[in-house]
């Protein structure tokens, strides 16, 4: 399985070879999807640190710019701008290939929804399914889903703060700067909660993952041991 995976299946070298695909099959969706899934955390970080920038530059050009007598120093304030506009740019440069790695992992995650049912229908999976109804998450089924549901929340984020570049740029070179502040705070915060939650969701069914290791892949005492994991 995936060091991040949600789907729960071994590496198939005791099964038979139809078997063997089909579990093969799913293991690299799972990669597929949680790469995704992770590649569009890290995309919303990279713009959240590069607006973190803008702002910081932002603040110099419109405080720090001002010399102790009160004379603005056009110096000061271009060279400051300049940042403001790369940094500016780099935000919503990084989230480019967002949205696409979203849908990526949602396609994945639902034909991974299909996978499991076909697994449980032959008898596998069965221990991983059990624990996740135990601990309320509605089977592989709920668990997908709510992966899902966070995908697109954060989606919704992205695409917010990609419709509002244009507007930024324009309020930034008429030094509109409390606008700029009032624009962006909320939907900043707004991705940065959405991206948590996303985060914490992997590695919830990381840990579910983890929990039954041992009696899904059948380490014999000697291995559990060397990995040091308990039964």
């Amino acid at each position: 399985m995936g060091v991040l995976g949600l789907h729960n299946e071994c590496p198939p070298t005791n099964y038979s070879t139809d078997e063997a695909a089909e579990i093969t099959e799913g293991l690299v969706a799972d990669a597929v999807a949680t790469a995704a899934t992770l590649r569009s955390v890290r995309d919303t970080m990279d713009a959240l640190a590069a607006l973190d920038d803008t702002v910081r530059y932002v603040v110099e050009a419109s405080g720090t710019a001002v010399s102790p007598t009160g004379d603005v120093d056009p110096d000061k304030v271009t060279s400051a701008m300049k940042q403001v506009s790369s940094t500016y740019d780099a935000c919503f440069r990084a989230l480019d290939g967002t949205v696409g790695q979203i849908d990526l992992a949602v396609g994945q995650y639902q034909s991974l929804q299909a996978y499991a049912t076909a697994a449980l229908a032959k008898g596998r999976d069965e221990c991983y399914e059990q624990t996740l109804r135990q601990l309320g998450e509605g089977g592989f089924t709920g668990m997908a889903q709510a992966r899902i549901s966070r995908l697109r929340k954060l989606r919704v984020r992205v695409q917010l703060l990609q419709n509002m570049e244009k507007y930024g740029h324009t309020i930034l070179a008429n030094y509109d700067f409390n606008a700029f502040f009032m624009m962006f705070m909320q939907p900043m915060r707004d991705l940065a909660l959405a991206s948590q939650d996303l985060y914490n969701e992997v590695v919830r069914g990381a840990l579910v993952a983890y929990d039954v290791l041992v009696r899904v892949c059948d380490l014999n005492p000697s291995e559990a041991a060397a990995a040091g994991i308990s039964e």
